[in-house]
């Protein structure tokens, strides 16, 4: 049974690959045409319940009972998912679960202790997080835990399928659930939408036995509809990080109100949050419009308020309403390989895939800590000196939930051991001569809200280790001179070159420890290991030529590729550094590099360049082909093969494909 047969007033059922078996528990029935007048379906139906519904309910009863075939009076059967296919089906939306997770802890640690069950489902109304009140088994009975399926064709009227259904807030309260055996809920629901409108899924809120008449869950329903406007922005803000963002009007103050809108380099609108969507209804162009049909000023002079330190402008739109208007750029679009000075400017922080590259054993370690971010889990990276570990634990922070947190560092191998107890755990004035009058925050304190990282955590003194697992197992801090304790609420992330598992079999680091920091360990491979030594040389090379057009010749890449690299990537980064500014008319040569790396001889055994030129022949071909069936359109022709036009043109110069760019 597929998506053709799922109800036709919505198209946003189908079922999941991850999910087998779903699909054949699923009821459709042909959609009827709802009458004009609902009052005699309801008297008929439902006399009995005494109830006046409006017509949104009445229409999702009518529903339940002519296009889904369903009985008020039986007994719910509540589809329910197996432990296998919710961790499948939780996997296909790690991304949607990871960014929803703050909202949906936040909205439960205000709604739990008032009773509420907090749910959040995707757009085929199968739960995939839900936090549940002290009294987990009533709720858990209901049907109000992770992997249960709430589809209207399945249980009829209810808060998250008819939510989905109607895709808008409401509340199901008790009697205007459609199965009777459900009546004991009260559900406040708020849908979730993406950029283009479409719906990912919804957040939810359920009671159980709620005695108060319906309106006594109307502040519930603003509480939910906040956190799923937060929830919505951040997903915007994650998926546009690289674009320019407008936000119109409004007061700066109601994060939920904010009316957001993606813009590409062309200055048109990409995409637009859900109170934008709301604004476009009264008339506001939105997706593919350009920016100057929605205000009275172009991108290019928004970004010139910018250069001079505005922020924010009071504007018109097109059809004549004031707005105030704040943009925020894209750190790629405002940076420069040099500034006016002529100072080399340093890039933004690469990202987690960014930094895993082609190497499949990394990218499938980046998978792993997509998943367990925000779960409060420690991380333990491991790998030689200079395999990129705090560039990893930097990579980390700003991909999870607390980016917009302190980020604090400390080697525990380059300070005096002595020094090692302050700077970690701070102190308080006058604790002993010398200190600072003021006292000192450690960096444990620095770090609250935030992400911790503690390289070479292996050198850690023993008396500093008993102390730091008592401080992780209490999650309180007690400074040097103080008498109260500061509550900790930090990501720790430890790194370290030394064989930890060897160290705890000879005593010299505790074992209790060692099991508290390793919730997941991540190995760094070195450089000669890497699987994708060609591709990271390249994407160094680029990220330290900046703006500037350079390129290594043949002979230079085999023997960057051919080095041992003992520094690793270290190394790699401070050679082409040099290698840039020492490259004449954009091309490195083996001329441009340290006489370490130039003197390694080069071998590559006959089958290694077989492989290698059947290859590159092959590509060139492709590359061609594709263009001559684009009539020479370097864009067409990028777009046809997946990759972006500067890396056909690098192709095109590789290959000597010139003649055919256009």
């Amino acid at each position: 049974m597929g998506l053709a047969a799922l109800p036709a007033y919505t198209n946003n059922y189908a079922r999941p690959d991850s999910a087998p078996g779903l699909e054949s528990r699923m009821i459709a029935r042909p959609p009827s045409e709802l009458p004009s007048d609902l009052s005699a379906f309801v008297a008929t139906h439902f006399s009995g319940r005494g109830s006046n519904p409006d017509r949104l309910i009445a229409e999702s009863w009518y529903r339940s009972v002519y296009e889904h075939g369903l009985d008020p009076a039986k007994p719910a059967s509540h589809v329910q998912l197996e432990h296998h296919e919710i961790r499948l089906h939780q996997e296909e939306h790690h991304d949607f679960l990871a960014i929803a997770s703050q909202g949906v802890e936040g909205l439960a640690r205000r709604l739990n202790p008032a009773g509420f069950a907090v749910l959040l489902s995707d757009s085929r109304g199968i739960t995939l997080d839900a936090r549940l009140p002290g009294q987990h088994s009533p709720y858990s009975d209901s049907g109000l835990v992770i992997g249960s399926c709430w589809d209207e064709s399945l249980v009829g009227t209810n808060g998250i399928g008819t939510g989905l259904a109607a895709s808008q807030p409401l509340i199901i309260h008790r009697d205007e659930h459609f199965l009777s055996s459900n009546a004991m809920l009260s559900c406040s629901v708020a849908p979730l939408f993406d950029p283009q409108g479409a719906l990912l899924g919804c957040l939810n809120a359920s009671c159980l036995n709620s005695g108060g008449p319906k309106q006594a869950q109307y502040l519930t329903l603003q509480l939910v509809s906040l956190y799923a406007r937060l929830i919505e922005n951040a997903s915007f803000r994650q998926r546009y990080a690289s674009c320019t963002m407008l936000t119109l009007g409004g007061d700066s103050g109601d994060l939920g109100n904010e009316r957001l809108l993606a813009i590409d380099g062309a200055g048109c609108i990409l995409g637009a949050n859900r109170a934008s969507f709301l604004a476009a209804a009264q008339g506001i162009p939105l997706l593919g419009a350009a920016v100057q049909d929605v205000l009275s000023i172009s991108l290019d002079e928004l970004i010139t308020l910018t250069q001079v330190g505005q922020r924010s402008a009071s504007l018109r739109l097109a059809g004549g309403a004031a707005l105030e208007v704040s943009l925020r750029m894209p750190a790629t679009a405002t940076r420069r390989s040099r500034n006016e000075r002529g100072v080399r400017v340093v890039p933004a922080e690469p990202t987690l895939e960014h930094l895993a590259g082609e190497d499949p054993d990394l990218q499938g370690s980046v998978r792993k800590l997509r998943r367990v971010l925000d779960r409060d889990i420690s991380l333990l990276l491991t790998g030689e000196t200079g395999t990129g570990k705090e560039a990893f634990s930097r990579a980390i922070h700003q991909a999870s939930a607390r980016s917009n947190g302190p980020f604090v560092a400390l080697n525990c191998a380059a300070i005096p051991e002595s020094l090692i107890e302050s700077e970690l755990f701070g102190y308080r004035a006058g604790t002993f001569t010398g200190a600072s009058r003021q006292g000192m925050k450690g960096k444990l304190e620095q770090a609250n809200g935030g992400t911790l990282f503690l390289d070479e955590i292996g050198d850690m003194p023993a008396h500093l280790q008993t102390r730091l697992l008592r401080v992780l197992a209490e999650r309180e801090l007690v400074p040097l001179g103080a008498s109260t304790p500061v509550a900790l609420d930090v990501q720790l992330v430890c790194a370290t070159h030394r064989d930890l598992p060897a160290m705890v079999a000879a005593g010299e680091f505790r074992e209790d420890l060692y099991y508290r920091l390793n919730g997941l360990t991540v190995r760094l491979p070195a450089l000669r290991d890497r699987a994708d030594r060609r591709g990271l040389i390249r994407r160094v090379l680029a990220r330290e030529a900046g703006d500037e057009h350079i390129e290594l010749t043949t002979d230079a890449m085999e023997r960057l590729a051919t080095y041992g690299w003992p520094g690793n990537v270290r190394q790699l980064i401070n050679v082409l550094r040099c290698a840039v500014a020492l490259a004449d008319d954009g091309m490195i040569g083996p001329d441009c590099l340290p006489p370490e790396v130039v003197s390694v001889p080069v071998e590559r055994s006959s089958s290694a360049q077989s492989l290698t030129t059947t290859r590159d022949a092959a590509e060139a071909a492709l590359l061609q082909t594709t263009l001559e069936q684009h009539g020479g359109n370097v864009a067409s022709a990028a777009r046809s093969l997946g990759i972006n036009r500067a890396t056909l043109y690098r192709k095109l110069h590789r290959y000597d494909l010139a003649a055919l760019r256009k």
